[in-house]
């Protein structure tokens, strides 16, 4: 009710009125990933080839709370129900684009590594692979990206959000062969598959990449390889009991795999981007390029608990370096800091590395406050000499420090001037910028609308001021969905999704439609929540 009065007393001076409009051609989206939104309809169309299909189900990791307990076949349906969802996403929110992902262990349940590629991925490579495709998944695929294109969305791909085939990644296996080893020493050997530990997936991955942009090409130009890759590393391998445990699989505590995770990463970036550039070969939409091939980062704004304490700076500073920047710095710069000493020794940077990457994808959500440490947690990583508190107390966390602000249901601290401080980060690689996700846990949706719009008045001041040259938003997410260990508690979704897998307006998916539609805040949402 006080918000409609508000509304009212506004709308005679203001409906007409909006903040400076964002650049022409802005693109306005949602993000999904396929493994988090596509089951919950038809059984058949569940995905049991993946590993955090396994990891999700393994009554070990259920009992320890390792994962919720939900399950991804509880999801929004979106493998069934992506024609109606898609035309939610185009005519409930005036989105001109969707960002989503096309599974790996849909299109390839079976291993490539029969198929040889030392010589190159050339057609008689893709006609091999073509061979040991499943069909039906690749026109499925096909299906979803030209629902988006009737719609009047471009697709913006990501060629692996998170999960992989269980012929990459058998996490439980990992997981029970990192239990017990020393998180200083080599990680163990001889299981398998072993997933992004093993140099191997990256040679696998370009594979999939260069099957994805010869197959796909004629639908997507703008792909991005990997989501999130360091949080990947971090939340699967720095599990560290009773300080830090995202339980990603394998659910390991190891500082020297998580270094060897991120190396073998930025080698697949790089590898897919070749593959990308070299088998998307037509303009999907005439904007004269046929690839647009960029990144995706966690990036997260951090702060010193204590500004005047040297140790918390330093220890900010190495936070961003470590968790911000790494990945960064070897995909783009070709500077890869295999020791994590957070300078570039002799013979880590690596040319052939360098400037793969079109644009930087940035995904921002909360702040981390960091406090330092007089000697490093571990000699394998000279410069993780920092604890960040990353979250606050929520009925799910209970014993997490009290939300110093205002925080989330995930209780994660909203800070929307943080948005500005990354997009200065990721604008000194002199790439142009997407906000690639951006978004907030409320299932009651009384801190959504102000969250959005406050962080697009960041937004929208950071590109009048030049601070970085952005191309357009992802709000995460499109839906509620399977937010991996956490499961279905934390609420994402400008929709909500009811048990007939329909999709559920909230307010703030209005709010979103009148900014999308404008290309601009409309004066009255940005007098409404008040500043930043």
């Amino acid at each position: 009710m006080r918000r409609l009065l508000l509304v009212l007393a506004l709308v005679a001076t203001l409906a007409c009125a909006a903040r400076a409009a964002f650049p022409p051609g802005f693109l306005w989206g949602t993000a999904i990933s396929g493994f988090q939104t596509e089951m919950g309809g038809k059984p058949g169309h569940n995905d049991p080839s993946s590993d955090w299909w396994v990891w999700a189900h393994d009554p070990d990791n259920i009992s320890q709370h390792r994962v919720s307990g939900d399950l991804p076949e509880a999801g929004p349906a979106f493998y069934d129900k992506f024609r109606a969802q898609s035309r939610r996403a185009r005519s409930g929110l005036r989105s001109n684009t969707l960002r989503l992902s096309i599974e790996w262990s849909r299109i390839f349940p079976t291993s490539t590594a029969g198929v040889d590629t030392s010589g190159g991925i050339d057609l008689h490579v893709l006609q091999q692979l073509d061979a040991l495709a499943n069909q039906a998944e690749v026109s499925h695929y096909r299906a979803v990206l030209d629902a988006l294109r009737r719609a009047h969305m471009k697709p913006f791909v990501t060629v692996n959000h998170f999960s992989l085939p269980l012929w990459i990644h058998n996490p439980i296996k990992a997981r029970d062969a990192f239990m017990g080893t020393d998180p200083n020493g080599p990680p163990p050997s001889g299981f398998g598959p072993p997933g992004w530990i093993d140099a191997a997936t990256t040679t696998e991955f370009a594979k999939f990449a260069a099957y994805l942009g010869w197959r796909f090409g004629d639908q997507v130009d703008l792909w991005a390889p990997l989501n999130e890759p360091e949080v990947v590393a971090v939340s699967g391998y720095v599990n560290i009991p009773a300080l830090f445990a995202a339980n990603f699989p394998p659910g390991a505590f190891s500082f020297t795999a998580v270094i060897r995770v991120i190396e073998n990463e930025i080698d697949a970036n790089a590898a897919a981007y070749d593959v990308l550039k070299q088998w998307d070969t037509v303009d999907a939409d005439g904007d004269g390029t046929a690839a647009t091939v960029g990144l995706v980062q966690n990036m997260v704004a951090f702060h010193p608990k204590d500004p005047m304490n040297p140790l918390d700076v330093q220890g900010t500073q190495h936070a961003d370096y470590l968790f911000n920047l790494l990945f960064l710095n070897g995909a783009i710069n070709g500077d890869v800091d295999a020791n994590a000493n957070g300078t570039i020794d002799s013979g880590e940077h690596h040319p052939e590395l360098v400037g793969k990457a079109d644009f930087v994808g940035v995904n921002y959500y909360f702040r981390a406050v960091v406090q330092g440490l007089p000697v490093p947690l571990t000699p394998v990583i000279p410069i993780l000499d920092f604890i960040p508190t990353t979250s606050y107390q929520t009925p799910q966390n209970p014993t997490a420090p009290p939300c110093p602000s205002t925080c989330s249901d995930f209780g994660w601290e909203i800070y929307p001037i943080g948005l500005r401080e990354m997009l200065a980060e990721a604008a000194t690689y002199g790439r142009p910028v997407y906000i690639t996700e951006n978004g907030i846990a409320d299932a009651n949706d009384d801190q959504r609308p102000a969250y959005l719009v406050h962080h697009l008045e960041v937004l929208d001041q950071a590109i009048a001021d030049a601070v970085a040259d952005v191309r357009g938003y992802f709000h995460w997410a499109l839906m509620d969905n399977f937010e991996w260990a956490s499961g279905y508690f934390p609420k994402f979704g400008l929709y909500a999704v009811n048990a007939k897998k329909r999709l559920v307006t909230r307010q703030s998916a209005r709010d979103y439609r009148r900014i999308a539609k404008a290309n601009a805040i409309p004066a009255d949402l940005a007098t409404l929540f008040g500043p930043p």
